[in-house]
């Protein structure tokens, strides 16, 4: 009897191990959901993989990993909590820093963004996103010597880099230097022509009076981009200093009725 009772207690006991999900089979299962964009098939496997080793060496991937399926998912709060967790085990991770400071962006939590892109820039002062990031944050807090600071470094760095060029024409255009960021943009556009550069461009030489340069730039950019607003917007403004107001009021309703709004029409116009 006694070797029988041994012998059922040796079989649940393999039975029990065998049911035991796999730590790396969930992981693999996870990644491969991630791999296709299954946001909540991935997290289910995440989970479980946390459940059964919440103690792995690997859990503040995991988490991190979590958290980024969470914030696809638009759960943004539970995304930051899991970062937050993650970063506590690991707090020089730069990649964990620069997922939750991309976070922050999309939660509109600027100063705490910017905290955490200098947290990577501190332990890696070499990583171009994070300057490059960093620089535009400062120059919205209005922090001109930081963010000037953050792109010289990154053309120290990598002279040509598209990054140091988009860096400073909008550092230059933000301090109403309008012919250095027009070089800055001029270099963009040869190398990597789009919209928002020829846009912006053009803002610079309305800025200068360049009225036929700006009408080209303004031009090219609605031959990529017919129904962008903003486009709309600078063309009005272009016409109303060649002083043809119904052209510049015909451009204003056209920028207004693909998404600009009225307040951001005035206060263009009442710039001057």
């Amino acid at each position: 009897m006694g070797k029988i009772v041994m012998l059922i207690m040796f079989l649940l006991a393999a039975m029990s191990v065998s049911a035991r999900e796999d730590y790396y089979t969930l992981v693999d299962s996870a990644e491969f959901y991630i791999g296709g964009h299954e946001w909540e098939k991935a997290e289910n496997f995440i989970q479980r993989a946390l459940r059964v080793e919440p103690d792995n060496q690997n859990t503040s991937l995991l988490l991190s990993n979590l958290a980024t399926v969470q914030r696809y998912q638009g759960r943004y709060q539970e995304a930051l909590k899991n970062y937050t967790v993650a970063l506590f085990m690991t707090p020089n991770a730069v990649t964990l820093l620069k997922n939750r400071a991309s976070l922050y962006l999309d939660m509109d939590s600027i100063d705490k963004a910017y905290s955490d892109y200098c947290k990577v820039v501190e332990l890696d002062g070499n990583d171009i996103e994070a300057l490059y990031n960093s620089g535009i944050l400062a120059l919205e807090k209005k922090q001109m010597e930081a963010s000037e600071a953050s792109f010289q470094r990154i053309k120290d760095i990598s002279p040509n880099s598209y990054f140091a060029y988009n860096g400073f024409a909008m550092w230059n255009k933000a301090n109403g230097n309008y012919a250095k960021a027009i070089e800055n943009y001029s270099v963009i556009i040869k190398e990597r022509p789009s919209v928002n550069a020829l846009a912006n461009r053009a803002e610079c030489y309305l800025e200068l009076k360049q009225l036929n340069n700006a009408e080209a730039d303004i031009k090219s950019a609605l031959g990529t981009d017919p129904r962008n607003g903003f486009l709309y917007l600078l063309r009005a403004k272009l016409n109303k200093l060649r002083f043809e107001s119904d052209a510049a009021r015909r451009d204003a309703e056209i920028a207004m009725e693909y998404g600009v709004e009225e307040s951001v029409v005035r206060a263009f116009f009442n710039k001057d």
